[in-house]
């Protein structure tokens, strides 16, 4: 096994593959440069916004976007169709 002394965004930045060219986003909004994939040079994209597969980076890496609970109906609320 390979060990690696540097983080791999630093080897990348010492080669030139993640020089783009650099759009400031707005206070509050997000840009390419948080993203989880482009963090981890798994993006190859280079747009000027973040895209549809943008997902946050964070200290616990990626985690999936919250998703409301599912209730169960009760046997009251159901309709069949053409009743």
């Amino acid at each position: 096994m390979i060990e690696v002394q540097r983080p791999p965004t630093e080897i990348a930045d010492a080669i030139g593959l993640t020089r783009r060219e650099q759009h400031h986003a707005r206070k509050g909004e997000p840009s390419c440069r948080d993203c989880f994939f482009h963090r981890r040079m798994l993006c190859a994209l280079n747009l000027d916004a973040p895209c549809s597969t943008f997902r946050a980076d964070g200290p616990n890496g990626l985690v999936p976007p919250l998703q409301p609970a599912l209730l169960p109906r009760s046997d009251g609320d159901v309709q069949l169709a053409g009743a």
